[in-house]
């Protein structure tokens, strides 16, 4: 007795598939994240989520390393849009700074794509011009704008990943150590002219 053929399964009263689409790519990498670690974001497995081919997402996507940049710029929309407060300098500098950590913290250690890369996103790009005119506006010199670049984006991905923050501190008190944090910097760099980093270097 020959084997009966399998009959095809219909999808007629399952719930459709998501459009795909760049942003549905980047929320299903989020929500990986978010549940699994940033380890579990593979092309493969945001494509399982989406009940697609992992194929089929690099008509949107060029690789991993592309959905990370696009997570991590997407997470900072909200530091790229947000209103910065009345004050001097350093009090919207560090506001900008300070919802940068609660931004990129988070997300399975989300901040670790900025260790390995300069953000290039739309929305790190407009937060960069945003620490570069306060900076100016402070008096930095021009010379030294690209290390205080550097520094403050170190700053930012390490207290993003750093958690025995929330282990130890109430939100207040980490704010506050957030504040004393960056005044440290911002001190530094008001109080040492770049000629001194420049005849440091070897």
């Amino acid at each position: 007795m020959e084997p009966r053929a399998r009959e095809p399964v219909s999808r007629r009263g399952q719930p459709p598939r998501p459009a795909l689409s760049r942003a549905a790519i980047i929320g299903a990498g989020l929500q990986i994240a978010d549940g699994e670690g940033l380890h579990a974001v593979t092309m493969r497995r945001v494509a399982a989520e989406l009940d697609t081919s992992a194929s089929a997402l690099y008509v949107y996507i060029s690789g991993r390393d592309d959905l990370l940049d696009a997570m991590f710029d997407h997470v900072m929309t909200e530091v790229a849009e947000a209103a910065i407060p009345k004050g001097s300098w350093r009090v919207r500098l560090g506001s900008l700074l300070i919802k940068s950590v609660k931004a990129a913290g988070g997300h399975g250690g989300l901040a670790q794509v900025a260790l390995s890369r300069v953000p290039s996103g739309p929305n790190a790009q407009k937060i960069t011009g945003r620490v570069k005119a306060l900076l100016a506006e402070g008096q930095i010199a021009e010379a030294a704008v690209p290390a205080a670049l550097d520094l403050l984006a170190l700053f930012v991905t390490a207290a993003a990943l750093d958690r025995v923050p929330t282990a130890s501190f109430t939100s207040k008190q980490h704010q506050a150590r957030l504040r004393w944090e960056i005044d440290v910097i911002l001190n530094g760099l008001t109080a040492t002219p770049p000629e001194a980093t420049e005849r440091s270097t070897p």
